[in-house]
């Protein structure tokens, strides 16, 4: 805590306006947030000796935390039940959309509950904690922490002390790595050798669905490809129509030559695409993942068990990320209700009940669902002598 920055915000919709605080125990903290309440607080991933110190260099950095960050918005997990606003010329609308269909402005995207992409989001974490970072790279599941972020995703905080002395360069490899950027087929797949007897088209030595890691995860993929024959997979790779059609016709063949370690060679079908494949199909392929936390040293981020101003949800620590509900587990304030005006939303659950949809109307919502949609930008309420 003491050698930990802290940064925070009065104002809503800004994270951080003020920086550069630093706190000796958890009581002064405590009494911080409790006497000033800022919508927003943050700390660093970094340790410093003098963290209250500026400018930067001044601080001393002693070591860093490794995060990672998952945000639904930023790994393009989107739903119909969001709400799109158009602050040139005010209109709004459910789903997606980049720019304004009226005025043809950009778009400010707000999520809401989504039970499929909260799962989805979940997959992904899981994903990356389970299969890379406890099981590729042996990190201890003890020294990995889940946390909500109390808002659109979760951090992913790695409190290891054999990894906070990793610099940005070490830092980006480690981000590669689970990403799949920088695989080489040359390191994947080896010299040419005969598919077998009867089988006339040429092979390479290559991976095999037992393998452990990348190669491994690879094979997997591919074979998941083919055993579908998911034309649409092969064509996002960047394979030819034509070829991905002969591919399909073959998938029995290419299935049992690959669960042997023999793969086609790359005249048929191009080594870099079966990579590409299964790339795309990892949870923790390169757009999944915020890289610029992961790598920044100096980065703040949500505070654990700190409550979210823009939502009114606290920034939970999750024990059990499978049964997990953001929208029920985080929800902190009161039941007790008060009268909005509530421009637009969904239909959606929160608290364990349904609310919505609204549209341009008065409604009485429990506190915790009124300062959630208030939040979004996309409710109203003003002082009346009852409320």
């Amino acid at each position: 805590m003491e050698k930990r920055e802290f940064g925070y915000s009065f104002s809503l919709g800004r994270k951080i306006e003020t920086r550069h605080r630093s706190f000796s125990s958890e009581e002064e903290l405590n009494r911080f947030l409790k006497n000033e309440s800022p919508l927003y607080i943050s700390y660093s991933v970094g340790y410093f000796k003098f963290p209250g110190a500026t400018p930067m260099e001044n601080k001393v950095l002693l070591g860093s935390d490794l995060v990672f960050e998952f945000d639904a918005d930023e790994v393009g997990l989107y739903s119909e039940r969001d709400v799109w606003v158009c602050k040139n010329c005010g209109e709004v609308g459910f789903g997606h959309v980049e720019r304004c269909p009226k005025c043809g402005s950009p778009v400010e995207t707000k999520l809401f509950p989504d039970k499929e992409r909260e799962e989805r989001l979940k997959e992904m974490v899981d994903t990356l904690v389970k299969d890379f970072l406890v099981g590729d790279l042996g990190i201890s599941p003890s020294e990995v922490s889940v946390n909500f972020s109390g808002n659109r995703g979760y951090h992913v905080h790695i409190t290891s002390t054999a990894y906070r002395s990793l610099d940005k360069e070490a830092r980006i490899e480690i981000v590669e790595y689970i990403t799949g950027q920088a695989l080489n087929p040359s390191y994947l797949f080896g010299d040419p050798t005969p598919c077998g007897k009867g089988i006339v088209i040429p092979c390479v030595r290559g991976p095999s669905p037992s393998m452990r890691g990348w190669p491994g995860r690879i094979a997997r993929a591919v074979l998941e490809v083919l055993e579908k024959r998911d034309v649409d997979v092969l064509l996002g790779a960047g394979v030819e129509r034509k070829q991905a059609e002969v591919i399909v016709k073959n998938a029995p063949l290419y299935t049992s030559l690959i669960r042997r370690g023999l793969w086609p060679a790359p005249r048929i079908f191009p080594l870099t695409s079966w990579i590409d494949i299964a790339r795309n199909m990892a949870p923790t392929a390169g757009h999944t993942i915020d890289t610029n936390t992961s790598v920044d040293i100096h980065r703040l981020i949500r505070l654990p068990d700190s409550v979210h101003g823009g939502t009114g949800l606290v920034a939970k620590r999750v024990k059990n990320l499978a049964s997990f509900d953001p929208y029920r587990d985080a929800v902190v304030l009161p039941s007790r209700e008060i009268t909005v005006h509530v421009r637009i939303a969904p239909e959606f659950e929160f608290g364990g009940r349904t609310f919505g949809p609204f549209r341009d109307e008065e409604v009485q919502l429990p506190l915790y669902v009124a300062y959630y949609l208030i939040g979004r930008g996309v409710a109203e309420w003003s002082w009346t002598s009852n409320e």
